[in-house]
């Protein structure tokens, strides 16, 4: 701040003296207390990574290289956008800060150079003319960028809104920024005052700040001591802020940049749990916070508590226990109560078990959907949902789970589907129209995997008749696996039988590669993220579609026809994105393509919330199993959104979400009609079942 350009007059170079006005013995003191700051970071540090460390070997993504992502996400800031004036304020007091670091280096380094060269003060390496001009407008302006930062985030905390976590120590933080900045400024007021620098000079800020010294008494006569006491003020301030940062909220910068650099950008993945290791440790999941993944433990300190995901969690919406910001607080809070015992041995396992337990309710822990809203808006990328799921884990592992969920979960290991219902009924959907099996159709180039609620849910068997009906029409090679088809396990893995899902995965895997299947089709988004997410895991490599993106194909090639047979819908559709569709797997068109091709695009009436910031129907992670009564279920400002259109029709691509809005809007008396979006392309190419 305090780094820039002069134009002395006896050379005529723009430059300016490093250090002016600062005696050889106070810059060796101030070497010397820099040394202390920068031993005290990388102590600081050090801590915090032996911490993480604690943790399990992370599985890295991937989806590119870490320099680009450290470019895209941390540099470019892609992830912050969509919080207004929190967002704006946040890039400009990073890059704020980021200049002015850059800023300082390049100062070091010129002075460095200089004593090296054994030049004179006033004869520069590089800090000169063209260079140094611009250097001087770019440090003022960095300047004004961090103090507007440090004002607003100030301002908000004085506001005080609910998802913001808070914390006394921001306070502190914040006003030491401030501090810095505002004291660099003056500090370039008064060596203005005392170097007699010309009015051409380009620090526009220090210019201003230098009248003010004026009207304020500050003379030529009186300005190196106001000058010296005010530089010792900015330079403590600044080495103290650089010791402190891994000891305080300040390490989330660290954290959030390597977090960002080297995380798993993939949603809706689980981590693998190995079964070698579950009998080597007899441990499953999550009950120890050394259980997580070291991955997982550097998001803990990346958390800034910025309450992003709370305000998207559809669960602390709907007023269940559960705020995903928490999660992670009370994570990280334990972490730094345990993690010297844990480093020293003094802590043992029964004894973290039963810390964690008491950190995180079981209730907290079943309130989640999976909705992954919480990884998608956190401007880190930090997922809380894969933390809950792997504490679910070792809830499932140790016989604490109750109600319908258990229930539902027995049914799945019992009869392969949580309706409990026979496997010899599973083809009852397809009853009075041709269905071919891969018995039947062993050359099919496209397996239509029909699912379980389809199967077994009389509503839903609609979607699965609908889209056998389009298939036929479009001359399409599929077959279906029968009685053979089982649950592929998602909602079980999602709400913590892993030995269930492997088991159910496993036998899948057989199955579907004893019959040469190469392309997957299914009409459930849940089951469309296990066949891509999951069953690699296992071995299971497929191409893998949801139908409202091979139905989308179908019609641009030609093969179902393009032009729509039917009046626009009367009364309008309004489409309703899964979260496990739109958010986790990125398909968000193809199903509004279908959409309008079947009611006309005018006929179409979005949500608020809609594409990637879809609301959850409530139905995912094992919550289509609890026994909430529809009015106690989440989702419920979801229905308050699709009858506030006013359409007459939710159109739906999910079975899941066709459950629970059925439900919900037909428990408020609602005459609002749920149709997938298969039906809705039946009705308007005028297709009767096909036989």
């Amino acid at each position: 701040m305090t780094n820039v350009s002069i134009l002395i007059a006896s050379s005529n170079t723009l430059t300016r003296e490093i250090f002016g006005n600062i005696s050889p013995a106070a810059r060796l003191i101030f070497y010397a207390m820099a040394g202390v700051a920068v031993a005290f970071f990388v102590y600081g540090l050090l801590c915090r990574v032996r911490l993480w460390r604690l943790g399990q070997k992370t599985e890295r993504s991937t989806t590119g290289g870490m320099s680009w992502r450290f470019v895209r996400d941390v540099l470019w800031q892609r992830r912050l956008p969509g919080r207004g004036a929190a967002s704006v304020a946040h890039v400009l007091l990073f890059w704020g800060f980021v200049v002015l670091l850059i800023g300082t280096t390049l100062i070091a380094i010129e002075h460095l150079l200089a004593d090296l060269l054994g030049r004179e003060p006033t004869d520069p390496v590089f800090h000169q003319g063209f260079y140094f001009a611009v250097f001087e407008v770019v440090m003022d302006a960095a300047g004004l960028a961090l103090i507007a930062g440090c004002a607003y985030f100030l301002f908000r905390r004085w506001r005080r809104p609910a998802s913001l976590g808070h914390d006394r120590w921001d306070w502190v933080v914040l006003a030491a920024l401030m501090v810095i900045g505002v004291t660099g400024y003056m500090i370039e007021g008064l060596r203005i005052i005392r170097e007699q620098t010309p009015s051409a000079g380009f620090s526009f800020v220090g210019f201003g700040c230098a009248k003010i010294w004026l009207s304020l008494g500050v003379n030529a006569e009186n300005v190196s001591w106001v000058h010296r006491w005010l530089w010792w003020v900015h330079a403590i301030a600044a080495l103290m802020f650089i010791g402190a940062m891994p000891f305080s909220r300040l390490r989330h910068a660290l954290a959030g940049i390597l977090l960002l650099a080297t995380r798993d950008e993939r949603m809706g993945r689980m981590s693998l749990v190995e079964m070698e290791q579950v009998e080597e440790t007899g441990r499953v999941g999550v009950g120890r916070i050394a259980d997580f993944q070291s991955g997982q433990l550097l998001a803990l300190d990346a958390c800034v508590s910025c309450g992003r995901c709370q305000d998207a969690c559809p669960a602390h919406e709907a007023g269940k226990p559960l705020s995903p910001r928490d999660v992670v607080q009370d994570l990280r809070a334990l972490l730094n109560s345990t993690g010297s015992n844990l480093l020293a041995g003094e802590l043992d396992e029964d004894d973290e078990t039963v810390l964690v337990n008491n950190a995180i309710s079981d209730e907290t822990l079943w309130s989640c959907t999976t909705c992954s809203a919480c990884q998608d808006v956190c401007p880190l990328g930090i997922s809380p949902v894969g933390m809950i799921t792997d504490m679910r884990r070792h809830v499932v592992a140790e016989g604490r789970l109750r109600g319908a969920p258990a229930t539902a979960l027995q049914k799945t290991d019992r009869s392969g589907n949580p309706w409990g219902l026979p496997s010899g009924d599973r083809m009852a959907w397809a009853e009075g129209i041709d269905v071919p099996t891969v018995q039947a159709n062993p050359h099919f180039d496209v397996l239509y995997w029909v699912g379980c609620a389809a199967a077994y849910d009389r509503r839903v068997q609609k979607t699965a008749r609908s889209i056998v009906t389009l298939l036929h029409a479009a001359h399409v090679n599929f077959a279906v696996l029968g009685n053979q088809e089982q649950c592929n396990g998602e909602t079980a893995r999602r709400m913590g039988d892993e030995f269930l899902f492997q088991q159910l995965a496993t036998d899948n895997v057989a199955t579907l590669e004893s019959h040469n299947v190469r392309k997957i089709l299914t009409h459930c988004p849940h089951c469309l993220n296990s066949f891509r997410n999951d069953y690699p895991q296992l071995g299971g490599n497929w191409e893998v579609v949801h139908h409202s993106q091979f139905l989308a194909e179908l019609v641009d090639q030609g093969k179902l026809p393009s032009a729509r047979q039917t009046a626009t819908a009367s009364g309008g559709v309004t489409y309703h994105d899964p979260c496990y569709l739109a958010r986790v797997n990125d398909v968000t068109q193809e199903p509004r393509q279908l959409v309008s091709l079947s009611v006309g695009a005018d006929a179409l009436v979005e949500m608020p919330r809609h594409g990637r910031q879809t609301a959850c129907c409530g139905a995912g992670g094992g919550r289509m199993w609890a026994d909430d009564t529809p009015d106690q279920r989440v989702g419920q400002t979801r229905l308050d959104e699709a009858i506030a259109t006013g359409a007459k029709t939710v159109a739906v691509s999910c079975p899941f979400c066709m459950v629970m809005l059925r439900d919900g809007l037909a428990a408020r008396d609602a005459t609002v009609e749920v149709k997938d979006i298969a039906e809705l392309l039946v009705e308007a190419l005028h297709l009767g079942e096909q036989s």
